[in-house]
């Protein structure tokens, strides 16, 4: 794919239980090794807020599913999200909503702040309404990605609908490939194969119905301002934001290489530098200011030592981030963590 200026963007959270369940029946240097073949951190699993390349999300499920040999993998990894806010503050946002109706509607307002491929949407159609994630068309690559979209889906429904609730019929993206039958016997719903998104299909009045119960242990309320939050240059141009969310990413084990944040988004170095420099950046620019948003939160939110810090950020040594922080900030890391530590 062409790269447009633009990278698409899911946050970490997607993975849901993926990492789990794939270290259950694979074990952990298997873990390790498919998240490093995919070009992903590790840690990413316990930054869930971080946004991920919507290619790496996709990625990182088909090739899990292909070294397990398990067509039905990413449908298990959808219904293992347990808790209808399995997608972080976003999920928790909609899964508290009083309503069904309601937190569809809250789904498909914010779906922007969890992936910025595609959308959520509500149609009528059959005489029935059908709930659906509509992206650009990602073809048989990504079936297990898009499997996964439907064990939440129902989840969200039962929450209202009651435990035993099953959608009229299922649709999915991608065409009826031979191992379909799999997801069929799982599934035992009707499915609609070749559609414009993966979706559910609701009864007339299914929409209406109120939440048997409270949100299940575990469930917090979520704001509108919670779940909008973003990263870094969350205000900037693209490519400039997209580009500065796979620092954030790479971040996290360090590693601030130009060479690989422009193979994650799918480019040259040179088209990378190029793409930035028309809207005013340098990549240098960008690496620091990712470098300040983390160095800040683990100094505020942490007490790991100042030297793990500064390897952590891809320093050396201790010097060079203290000469780095303070030409951000005025003051030394000890001096911040000593203001603002809590």
């Amino acid at each position: 794919m062409a790269f447009n200026g633009s990278v698409p963007l899911v946050r970490a959270s997607g993975l849901g239980p993926l990492p789990t369940l794939f270290e259950r029946r694979a074990g952990e240097r298997e873990l390790w090794r498919a998240f490093e073949q995919e070009g992903l951190p590790l840690s990413v699993i316990d930054s869930l807020q971080t946004p991920v390349p919507y290619a790496s999300m996709i990625g990182i499920f088909e090739r899990c599913a292909r070294l397990l040999d398990d067509r039905t993998f990413g449908l298990d990894v959808g219904f293992e999200m347990a808790k209808a806010w399995g997608f972080g503050l976003w999920g928790a946002y909609g899964a508290t909503a009083p309503t069904l109706g309601e937190a569809i509607n809250r789904y498909n307002r914010t779906y922007h702040t969890h992936a910025t491929n595609g959308g959520l949407e509500l149609l009528w159609r059959d005489g029935h309404w059908l709930w659906r994630c509509a992206a650009r068309p990602l073809g048989q690559m990504a079936i297990q990605h898009v499997d996964h979209m439907i064990g939440p889906m129902i989840i969200i429904a039962r929450e209202y609908l009651g435990q035993r609730w099953a959608p009229k019929w299922i649709e999915v993206s991608y065409f009826r490939d031979p191992n379909a039958h799999l997801l069929e016997q799982r599934l035992q719903v009707p499915i609609r194969y070749g559609q414009g998104g993966t979706g559910i299909a609701f009864g007339v009045q299914d929409l209406l119905a109120r939440r048997a119960a409270g949100p299940a242990n575990g469930a917090k309320i979520v704001t509108l301002r919670e779940v909008v939050a973003d990263l870094v240059l969350s205000s900037a141009a693209e490519p400039a934001r997209s580009i500065s969310a796979i620092v954030a990413l790479r971040l996290l084990d360090g590693q601030t290489d130009i060479d690989g944040t422009a193979r994650m988004a799918g480019t040259s170095v040179r088209n990378l530098q190029r793409m930035l420099g028309q809207r005013g950046y340098t990549y240098r620019e960008v690496v620091r200011a990712a470098r300040k948003a983390r160095a800040i939160s683990l100094l505020r939110e942490t007490d790991r030592p100042i030297l793990e810090i500064a390897v952590l950020l891809g320093y050396e040594d201790h010097a060079s981030f203290s000469r780095a922080f303070q030409s951000w900030l005025g003051c030394t890391p000890s001096e911040f963590r000593a203001r603002y530590h809590p």
